[in-house]
């Protein structure tokens, strides 16, 4: 191999090199999971709302809501339970008080601790009907099919993405079904079952789009299964009404979201 075919593979390997270091950096930073000094923390999303956001359950949040029947929305990454429970004790919530897990998709970051909550709590577990057998491992998870994607779900690995334990799904719904006082809105894509959840103004996204304080994101296609009918979805979703959305990645966002999906749909030309 001459010097210029030596030199041209180290560079190769060494941005690559930069390029992980720099990712495992970025998840360390942003996941509050991998900073064990950090207390469990939970606060309301509005006014006397009864709606909660559960920081430090893993890179994705999980949500809690205490009207009419208490309900854990998504399930943290793997080993979070304790923490998950620590923060509802925070305001008063006992385990065996939570009634019902509804989970938005099946993947590790958002199903990690079920099985441990179900255990503690007896909760019913509620998914949509096409990511269900994953959940219960009937299907196998499988990593992106793009080489980027591959590379980033390896590093997922090392943070728990194949400790997932599988866990019976009590009840399976499907587009405009209601769940208590919730409306299940169907928006695959990302997973086939994927869904999101209306309530009293309240949208909870999941993992439908990235909801950072300025404009709003598709979430990166190497973690989608489907890209146009995840943005069919997003177009769906622009045609409902609500005031806060609480996605799975970033904190709630509580002025003109409704607006900023419309305008995400715009943009992706899926509104007319």
């Amino acid at each position: 191999m001459s010097f210029r075919a030596v030199f041209a593979t180290q560079s190769v390997s060494r941005r690559k090199s930069r390029f992980l270091t720099s990712f495992a950096r970025s998840v360390t930073s942003e996941s509050p999971d991998l900073k064990s000094e950090i207390v469990e923390m939970i606060y309301e999303v509005g006014t006397r709302s009864k709606v909660y956001c559960i920081e430090n359950a893993g890179n994705a949040r999980v949500f809690f809501v205490g009207v009419p029947e208490y309900t854990l929305i998504d399930a943290g990454v793997p080993g979070k339970a304790d923490k998950i429970l620590s923060a509802l004790a925070q305001i008063g919530v006992q385990p065996l008080q939570v009634k019902r897990i509804i989970l938005t998709h099946h993947h590790w970051d958002h199903v990690g601790s079920l099985w441990e909550l179900k255990k503690r709590t007896g909760a019913e577990i509620i998914a949509h009907l096409r990511d269900a057998e994953y959940i219960t491992g009937k299907r196998v998870r499988r990593a992106p099919r793009r080489a980027l994607g591959r590379i980033v779900y390896s590093l997922f690995t090392l943070f728990g993405a194949q400790d997932v334990q599988s866990v019976d799904v009590d009840r399976r719904v499907n587009d405009g079904d209601r769940i208590g006082g919730f409306i299940v809105v169907h928006t695959p894509g990302h997973t086939p079952g994927h869904i999101c959840l209306l309530r009293d103004g309240y949208l909870f996204s999941g993992d439908l789009l990235q909801a950072t304080a300025g404009e709003f994101r598709e979430t990166a296609h190497i973690f989608t299964a489907d890209v146009p009918t995840s943005r069919a979805s997003i177009r769906r979703v622009a045609e409902l009404e609500f005031q806060f959305i609480l996605s799975a990645h970033h904190p709630p966002h509580v002025f003109g979201s409704a607006d900023k999906v419309r305008a995400l749909a715009h943009k992706l030309g899926t509104m007319p």
